[in-house]
């Protein structure tokens, strides 16, 4: 066999140990509609479904978008937009997503609510997109959309001429 042969196959003999090191960016998730889905997926119990659900609605509340407008709320997040007693609009909770904590195996969770956004994918309060509301179970999604939801102390503002929301003021917490 040739060097050049040799040297070709030694490259390609390491290319999946440099993609598996540059895949350091994504995280193993599981996304569910509701809590009967996660149920009938049987991954997790019965009351750590229940459990996490309605820890993603109380994080929903607080985590959730907020827009001055109906309108924008809907750009963003189609037409599952709700108004607040104050008066503001924030997407409607459509599912949630269940990252375990690095060394937990699956006994701790980060959770976190998600929304239906543009083209059927569910989307983060952040508006990241962490797979179709078709599929439901284990996903792979980026390490950012896992971060622990913060809260959201201020509205989006829409800029003009199909800019991308922005905020006003900190994000807080």
């Amino acid at each position: 066999m040739k060097r050049s042969k040799k040297l070709q196959l030694a490259i390609m003999g390491t290319a999946p140990f440099v993609i598996t090191g540059c895949g350091d960016s994504s995280r193993e998730a599981l996304v569910y509609k509701d809590a009967a889905s996660c149920i009938k997926d049987g991954v997790i119990s019965e009351s750590v479904c229940r459990f996490e659900y309605n820890k993603a609605w109380q994080n929903h509340l607080m985590a959730a978008p907020k827009y001055n407008s109906g309108s924008d709320c809907q750009q963003d997040f189609g037409s599952s937009c709700q108004q607040l007693a104050s008066g503001e609009y924030i997407p409607t909770m459509e599912g949630f997503m269940l990252a375990a904590e690095p060394g937990s195996g699956r006994s701790s969770f980060t959770v976190i609510p998600l929304y239906l956004g543009s083209g059927g994918f569910f989307r983060t309060g952040n508006y990241d997109k962490v797979g179709s509301s078709y599929k439901q179970g284990k996903v792979i999604v980026d390490k950012k959309a896992t971060a622990k939801p913060s809260l959201k102390s201020t509205t989006m503002k829409r800029g003009g001429f199909g800019s991308r929301s922005a905020a006003r003021g900190s994000w807080g917490g």
